[in-house]
This record gives structure tokens, C-alpha cells and sequence, in this order.
């Protein structure tokens, strides 16, 4: 578990990539059983060493923000598809859910994308927050709505005013 400046996170990771990072609004022992719910066979070890130098590389605290963090994903096509359009919205940018979907060649999926950004197990990692509904509305959100607009606050004042592309 670390601090981030959008709250306590409880991140889990292998050698071979992030699996896990999830913001907690209780206690983490809760959000660590549903994990391990999802990895019956895992071995699970804590390594604060190992996952604050990660948390500090995700969040630009410490160590420079190019250095590439490799993601361990587990998902279906749809999902993984999903996902990896999310990762090629820039900072400060945000787009819909159907942009989404005409992005990853379904354009009338953007209910199954909705589900699929709701299933990431990576946040701010992969942005879902900067998915909002067509209309402007910021939509749902994992780990809160006040959280999003915190996130999305954060990256207006850090990058270039936030643009949504509609």
C-alpha cells in the first residue's frame, strides 16, 4: 500500500510487470482477498521496496517519468483492445466512450467498452478516468467521481489545458 497524491493505492507486481493498482477507500486487507480471489494459485509477497519504487515511477514522484513501467495484463481481446486504446490518450486529453469504440473498429460497442474500462484492473495506470460520456458528463468511475475530477484537476494543471475531443 502507498500513498499517491490521489490516495492510497495497494499495488501488486511480478518481475515480469504491474498486475494490480487499485485506489482504496477501505481496508486494504479487502481489496488484497479480491485479488487473491482472482489468482487462487499465486504466491503473494510483500515487497514495499519493490512496489514503492513502482508507485514512484507511475506517479512521477521520484524517478523519471519516460522510463517505460511494464504491465502484466489479463483480460479477453476485447478487453486488452479497449485498454490499449485508453494508453494512447495523451494527459490532459479526454475522449468518449464511443470514440473508444470506433478507435478499436466497433462502433457501436460503447456499452461493452464502458464494461471493459470498468473491469481495468490498473488504474491511472491505464486512464480510464479520461473516458467521459459523449455529452460531456464524466460517466462512472471505479474508485469514485470526485476521485476522477481530482485526476483529471491534476492533469489540467500540469499539462496543456484539458481538451475534450468529441
Amino acid at each position: 500500500v502507498h500513498a499517491t497524491p490521489f490516495g492510497d493505492v495497494l499495488l501488486t507486481a511480478t518481475e515480469r510487470g504491474v498486475m494490480d493498482l487499485r485506489f482504496l477507500d477501505h481496508d486494504p486487507s479487502d481489496t488484497l482477498a479480491e485479488i487473491k480471489s482472482d489468482l487462487p494459485n499465486a504466491r503473494f509477497i510483500q515487497d514495499i521496496a519493490f512496489t514503492k519504487s513502482l508507485a514512484e515511477a507511475i506517479f512521477g514522484t521520484m524517478l523519471p517519468q519516460n522510463k517505460p513501467i511494464t504491465l502484466l495484463l489479463r483480460g479477453t481481446n476485447f478487453q486488452i483492445k479497449v485498454w490499449e486504446a485508453l494508453l494512447k490518450i495523451p494527459s490532459g486529453k479526454m475522449v468518449s466512450y464511443d470514440q473508444i469504440a470506433a478507435t478499436i473498429g466497433q462502433p457501436n460497442a460503447s456499452r461493452a467498452v464502458g464494461t471493459a474500462i470498468g473491469s481495468n484492473r490498473l488504474g491511472y495506470i491505464i486512464p480510464c478516468h479520461r473516458v467521459i460520456q459523449k455529452m460531456g458528463g464524466f460517466g462512472g468511475y471505479r474508485w469514485g467521481i470526485q476521485r476522477k475530477k481530482t485526476i483529471l484537476g491534476w492533469e489540467a494543471a500540469h499539462h496543456a489545458a484539458p481538451e475534450i475531443i468529441l
